[in-house]
């Protein structure tokens, strides 16, 4: 693989985490799941030992949320490009929260978290998809 090669896979693979962060604060859900592919693990940083098993179950477990405001911060992301079809990534979350509903600015007594999430990106066809996510919570800064 040339270095040109690699830069593009870690491009995309960029880009894939930018658009799921974003999904995820807009609540919209179903695009959402449709960024894991259909045998993915989802395992949130909020309950780690628990995973979602498969895009439907993702599905399940995004539309049964509480309806909240969010906002996530991924930073620092890292790729190890394992093959053209497999990537490891790792990447910094900063999480901050309020009650939905309420008229920006928002106010919450919500704590701040921050964590981590270990991503296994897959090349399905043309795109780029989420085979397995391991969310961790590191810190918690009460406000």
């Amino acid at each position: 693989m040339t270095e040109e090669e690699r830069r593009s896979i870690e491009w995309d693979c960029q880009q894939l985490l930018n658009r799921v962060t974003n999904l995820l604060d807009q609540g919209r859900w179903q695009e959402l799941a449709d960024c894991y592919t259909e045998d993915a693990v989802l395992a949130r940083p909020s309950d780690p030992d628990n995973p979602f098993r498969g895009r439907e179950a993702i599905l399940k477990s995004l539309l049964a949320r509480p309806p909240r405001a969010t906002c996530h911060m991924l930073v620092n992301s890292l790729f190890e490009v394992k093959s053209p079809t497999l990537v490891h990534a790792y990447s910094r979350v900063l999480l901050m929260s309020a009650e939905a509903g309420t008229e920006p600015p928002l106010q919450t007594s919500a704590p701040l978290l921050v964590g981590s999430f270990s991503d296994e990106l897959e090349k399905t066809g043309d795109r780029w998809l989420i085979k397995k996510r391991q969310g961790t919570v590191d810190i918690k800064c009460t406000p």
